[in-house]
């Protein structure tokens, strides 16, 4: 979150150098009427109701506030991805608030279980009256999600409330990090169809005119080992960007803990792993503190030697997905960025430069816009 302000912040001080903050939310709601209420697909659409444009706008400001790196991101994704993305990252920001509103563990597990309740209504077409519930409950009209995964980030997320004490090992983190950003990047691959549960069979959906050229013509026998060929293609493309989707949740996931760990300080939260901190003679209450040491930059470069492992693996892996999905990706720019620029301050998370929010608002943005053209992450 620390790292998100000081991007509004740059953003509100140089409006020239980020003109693409001028795109209101009024915008985004025309696109999302217009994407998430169908049409006949030629320039003609529906114009969604009232309470759902509202919503999508709401999601907007949720997102711009708390998660400013994925509103610049999801500005700049195509326009039919833009309505499911923004609905779900509206989701992981308003999960991710419960700490801020829950002042105790009795109020933890209410609005956890809200969330819940909050999500099955979404399934079952009665979504209560919330903002993000809405715009949730609009995307699933046209975009099949698994429950499983929504369910998961907000469990995921009261285990971790409600147990504060310190991870015990690297593995612990690992696991967090999948229970939430791993969830949230899978269900974003849902969202595009680009994962191995949304994608469309090939063969089967050709199968009948398969079977009516054969009795013409014989074609259906040639064009069956087509039909199998690009059915192969299409479902190691979908398990490369899964597999992909995996490894990015947990780098991003254990880099953004590490971004967060002053922040975290605040709620006396140490989220280094207990083991590594035994190993290198860290006391927690120094973490707390926010004191530097020789033992606690050791403990920050294996948590970052991990992180980045899972980012070069997810990204080797998402040049095997399909190219239309890589834009899904893009989160790896942000925690690239800051890995280099933990690793230039020797590892120190209370370095004033790591401190006060890198990247760099405008690395950021210079090295997302590339990535976006390259189409590579």
């Amino acid at each position: 979150m620390l790292a998100c302000r000081g991007l509004a912040a740059a953003a509100a001080a140089s409006p020239t150098l980020w003109s693409i903050q001028q795109c209101s939310a009024a915008y985004f709601c025309r696109s999302h009427a217009t994407a998430t209420s169908g049409g006949d697909g030629k320039g003609g659409s529906k114009r969604a109701p009232a309470n759902v444009r509202q919503a999508f706008s709401y999601c907007v400001e949720q997102v711009k506030k708390h998660d400013y790196e994925t509103f610049l991101w999801i500005m700049q994704l195509p326009k039919h991805l833009r309505p499911s993305i923004l609905a779900l990252r509206a989701f992981n920001v308003e999960t991710g608030l419960i700490q801020d509103h829950a002042k105790s563990e009795m109020l933890v597990l209410m609005r956890c279980q809200w969330w819940r309740d909050a999500v099955n209504n979404c399934f079952k077409g009665s979504p209560p009256d919330q903002p993000v519930v809405t715009a949730l409950a609009e995307v699933l009209r046209s975009v099949p999600l698994t429950r499983y995964r929504l369910q998961q980030m907000v469990s995921t997320r009261e285990e971790d409330l409600t147990n504060p004490a310190q991870p015990t090992s690297l593995a612990a983190l690992e696991r967090y990090a999948e229970g939430t950003v791993g969830q949230l990047l899978m269900l974003q691959l849902e969202a595009g169809g680009f994962s191995s549960a949304g994608r469309a069979d090939p063969s089967s959906s050709s199968s009948s005119s398969g079977s009516s050229s054969s009795s013409t013509d014989g074609g259906g026998a040639a064009g069956a080992p087509q039909q199998t060929e690009a059915a192969a293609v299409a479902a190691a493309a979908a398990s490369a960007a899964e597999h992909a989707a995996a490894h990015l949740g947990k780098a991003v996931g254990i880099a953004g803990m590490l971004r967060g760990t002053y922040t975290a300080g605040m709620w006396r939260r140490v989220y280094l792993p207990e083991d590594l901190c035994l190993q290198h003679g860290v006391d927690p209450n120094d973490v707390l503190l926010g004191r530097d040491s020789e033992g606690l930059r050791d403990v920050t470069l294996a948590v970052a030697a991990a992180a980045k492992q899972h980012l070069e693996e997810a990204r080797r892996l998402a040049a095997e997905a399909e190219p239309a999905a890589r834009p899904l990706f893009a989160p790896a720019v942000a925690t690239g960025l800051y890995l280099d620029a933990l690793e230039q301050a020797g590892f120190n998370l209370f370095d004033q430069r790591m401190l006060k929010g890198a990247p760099s608002p405008l690395a950021y943005q210079l090295r997302l816009k590339w990535a976006l053209l390259c189409n590579k992450y």
